[in-house]
C-alpha cells in the first residue's frame, strides 16, 4: 500500500458485526447479499473518522455521519449483548487507532459518548493515525441530474458525499493545477492530450461511457455551477442525458482528485448505479488503476461487472496481491464475511456458494424449462 491506509479493521457490537476482524488491501470490494453487513462496515469506517474529528467534544452525533443518518445510538449497537459499548479499531501500518463509543443515558439521544477521547487526543500526536489520512465518501444515493447545482459546504478536493459539488471541484482543480507545478496526475491516470485536470476527467468519462464530452461553468457571484454533457450530438444539460453520466461523473472527478493527495482513502457505495454493463466493467478498470496509483479504494457493489473490471485491470497492472473481495452472508441473524483473494492472472482463488452465481442458476432453470417443453 502506498502511503498510510487502513490495513486492518476490527468491530465489536456494531450493528450485525458483533465481532468482526479483517485485513484490508489497497483495492477492496465488498460484495454479498442485501442486509448482510456491507453497508454497516462502510458506516463503521465513516463513524470512526468522524469520532476522531469530534474527539475533543467527547460526543459524536449519529444523525449526520458523512451525510448518512444512522439513527439513534441504541439502534446501532448489536442486539442481545450485555456489553453495550461499541469498539471500532482501524489499524494503520500495524498501529491501532480505536474508538470506544458509549450509549448516552437517554436512549432517545442522537449521539454517542466517546469514552476514550483522551486516548485519541494522545494518539493524534503520533504518526500513522486517522488524522493523517484523507477520507472521501460517495453515497449510493448520489445527486441526480440538475439544471444547476448550488455550491455548498465545500471541502477542498471533495465533490461532496452526494456529488453535489462536482462542477465546482472541476473548476478548483484546474485552478490548483495552474498554481502548482507539483500538482499533476500520475502517468497512468493522465490520458488526455493536455495536462488540464478537467480534460483528463472528460477523457476518463469518455472511456467509461463512450462518446461523452463535458463542459462546466461556475458562477461564484450566484453561487452555482452548471454542467453540460455531450453524447454523440449537441451539448445538453444533465436533465436531458439521464442518470448514468450524472452518477458516474462524481466518481471520476473524486477518484482523480484523491490521486493527487497523499494517504487518500476513497469509499464508494454502488458505483455501478444506472450504468450499462460495458460501463460498469470499464469503471471497475478505472478504479483498479486509481488504486494502483496510491489511493486506497473500498467499493460496496452488487455488480459482477465492477468486480470483473477490477480483476482484469489488477492483472494487467500486476497488482492482484493488492486486491481482495470481502463476501458477506447473513446466517442465523449473524453477518459472516469470507475473504476471497485474487490470483496473479486475475482469477478468484475460490467461488463461495452465492457469490455472483445467479446467472448460472438462471440458465440452468431455463434449460430445465426447455427440456420439459420437449
Amino acid at each position: 500500500m502506498s502511503g498510510i491506509g487502513i490495513d486492518k479493521i476490527k468491530l465489536k457490537n456494531f450493528k450485525c458485526h458483533k465481532n468482526f476482524e479483517m485485513e484490508l488491501k489497497n483495492l477492496n470490494v465488498l460484495a454479498g447479499s442485501n442486509a448482510a453487513g456491507k453497508s454497516s462496515l462502510v458506516q463503521a469506517i465513516l463513524l470512526a473518522f468522524k469520532s476522531w474529528e469530534c474527539c475533543e467534544k467527547k460526543q459524536v452525533n449519529t444523525n449526520n455521519v458523512s451525510g448518512i443518518n444512522m439513527g439513534i445510538p441504541i439502534s446501532i449497537v448489536s442486539e442481545d449483548l450485555e456489553e453495550k459499548d461499541i469498539v471500532i479499531e482501524l489499524f494503520a501500518d500495524g498501529i491501532d487507532n480505536r474508538v470506544v463509543l458509549e450509549l448516552p443515558e437517554d436512549d432517545e439521544e442522537i449521539y454517542f459518548n466517546i469514552s476514550n477521547c483522551e486516548e485519541i487526543v494522545e494518539r493524534k500526536t503520533h504518526g500513522c493515525n486517522l488524522d493523517k489520512m484523507r477520507l472521501f465518501f460517495l453515497n449510493a444515493e448520489r445527486q441526480g441530474p440538475r439544471i444547476v447545482s448550488v455550491i455548498q459546504d465545500v471541502i477542498p478536493y471533495s465533490v461532496g458525499n452526494l456529488g453535489e459539488n462536482t462542477g465546482y471541484i472541476l473548476s478548483e482543480m484546474d485552478k490548483f493545477q495552474k498554481l502548482s507545478e507539483k500538482f499533476k496526475l500520475s502517468k497512468d491516470l493522465k490520458i488526455a492530450a493536455i495536462d488540464r485536470f478537467s480534460a483528463n476527467c472528460e477523457e476518463w468519462l469518455d472511456f467509461i461511457i463512450p462518446h461523452t464530452k463535458l463542459q462546466y461553468n461556475v458562477d461564484i457571484e450566484k453561487n452555482i455551477t452548471t454542467l453540460m454533457m455531450q453524447n454523440q450530438g449537441e451539448f445538453h444539460l444533465p436533465v436531458a442525458t439521464g442518470f448514468g453520466i450524472t452518477y458516474v461523473l462524481p466518481i471520476v472527478v473524486q477518484a482523480l482528485a484523491a490521486s493527487v493527495i497523499k494517504n487518500s482513502v476513497l469509499v464508494i457505495e454502488n458505483p455501478e448505479a444506472h450504468l450499462h454493463p460495458l460501463s460498469q466493467s470499464r469503471l471497475g478498470k478505472f478504479l483498479a488503476l486509481v488504486a494502483a496509483n496510491g489511493v486506497q479504494v473500498i467499493l460496496e457493489t452488487h455488480s459482477e461487472h465492477i468486480v470483473d473490471g477490477c480483476r482484469i485491470q489488477a492483472a494487467r497492472e500486476k497488482t492482484c496481491s493488492d486486491m481482495k473481495v470481502l463476501f458477506f452472508e447473513k446466517k442465523e441473524n449473524t453477518s459472516l464475511c469470507k475473504c476471497i483473494g485474487i490470483l496473479d492472472n486475475g482469477e478468484l482463488e475460490r467461488w463461495p456458494e452465492g457469490f455472483f452465481d445467479q446467472k448460472r442458476l438462471d440458465l440452468r432453470e431455463l434449460l430445465e424449462i426447455r427440456r420439459c417443453g420437449n
